[in-house]
């Protein structure tokens, strides 16, 4: 009886593990199929978007391990390349004759000359760690990083101009309001200025000596904004020689500044975003389910703007609809892992 019941099991159990067998070679090329599939998406669960620019023709999405995201079609479809050598990329820019630059951590500049088709290398003009780049109403090229440095080229990197004032200071935002000025900030609430299209800087009073601006923006050479962490958002109506805090009511940080039209949005941690109401700061009900924060955001044309993050966060917001003001709070195009255009 011992023998025939060992027997008895021993056949489930071939039964058992014949029928486990089946079902895997069964299930495999199904699996390989959503793994191809994830291949080709053009947005992935992996990725961690660090930056995003604009211009009239293309818009450019810049992240880790050599990330970058193209759309010449007003964001209805992309093409997703990663760069040789996977540099992290931490910023670009898109200058208003066509070229677009982003920035690497290593200290390159990587340029597209072709709409983000093809890209090149470039030193950057400076040894310092770099923090950000923009282009000018010139179409030159500037960097900024630590040792208060600032870096310009008009020929796309192949000559650099480096001003420094050599003091142990990390610049981490510029932005040219016109064809001859322009701020920089950075640690210990370092605000700089130029009159002259950057041929000399000016260093201007701290906004605060114990802030670290995470982003600015200027609507002239008066006006401007500044935020930072746990929720700080100041604002200067005298060219940055005093500030004022501004209402928020949140205590995540705040990470990138973008205007849209006439509406000035802020993006930060927990996938926040908000926008400036007078003198406050209100958020923004996006209707998206982000869990992270959101570490880029730039305005695009007819009234929208793109947001992006890390786990493959990428959304194109109509700005009418999250404010309240259309028929519902949508996305008019929102990337997800399991879109395959590109």
């Amino acid at each position: 009886m011992l023998k025939i019941r060992s027997c008895k099991k021993l056949l489930q159990y071939f039964f058992a593990g014949t029928l486990i067998l089946l079902l895997i070679a069964c299930e495999a090329p199904l699996l390989l199929d959503e793994v191809e599939k994830s291949k080709q998406a053009y947005v992935r669960r992996t990725d961690i978007f660090l930056a995003v620019a604009a211009n009239a023709e293309t818009i450019v999405v810049v992240g880790s391990h050599g990330l970058v995201l193209v759309s010449n079609d007003d964001g209805e479809s992309w093409q997703r390349q990663e760069l040789s050598g996977w540099p992290a990329l931490i910023d670009v820019t898109a200058c208003t004759n066509g070229i677009i630059a982003a920035l690497s951590f290593e200290g390159d500049i990587w340029v597209s000359e072709d709409r983000g088709s093809t890209w090149q290398a470039r030193q950057q003009g400076s040894e310092e760690s770099p923090q950000a780049i923009t282009c000018d109403q010139a179409n030159r090229l500037w960097v900024v990083g630590a040792f208060t440095t600032i870096s310009s080229t008009e020929d796309l990197g192949k000559h650099w101009s480096v001003f420094t004032t050599d003091e142990d200071i990390i610049l981490n935002n510029i932005q040219f309001i016109n064809d001859t000025e322009a701020f920089v900030s950075g640690e210990f609430g370092t605000l700089m200025k130029t009159e002259d299209a950057g041929k000399t800087w000016e260093t201007l009073a701290p906004i605060k000596a114990d802030f670290y601006p995470q982003d600015m923006y200027f609507e002239d050479s008066m006006r401007g904004w500044t935020i930072g962490l746990v929720g700080v958002a100041l604002r200067t109506i005298d060219g940055g020689q005093s500030w004022q805090q501004q209402e928020t009511n949140t205590l995540v940080s705040l990470f990138r500044l973008a205007k849209s039209g006439e509406t000035l949005f802020a993006v930060g941690g927990e996938g926040k975003i908000f926008y400036l109401n007078g003198e406050a700061w209100n958020e923004v009900d996006h209707g998206r389910d982000i869990r992270l924060y959101l570490g880029g955001i730039e305005a695009l044309q007819n009234n929208r703007i793109i947001v992006a993050g890390p786990s493959g966060t990428l959304h194109i917001l109509i700005v009418d609809e999250i404010m309240g003001n259309g028929s519902a709070t949508s996305v008019l195009i929102s990337a997800s892992h399991d879109n395959k255009k590109g």
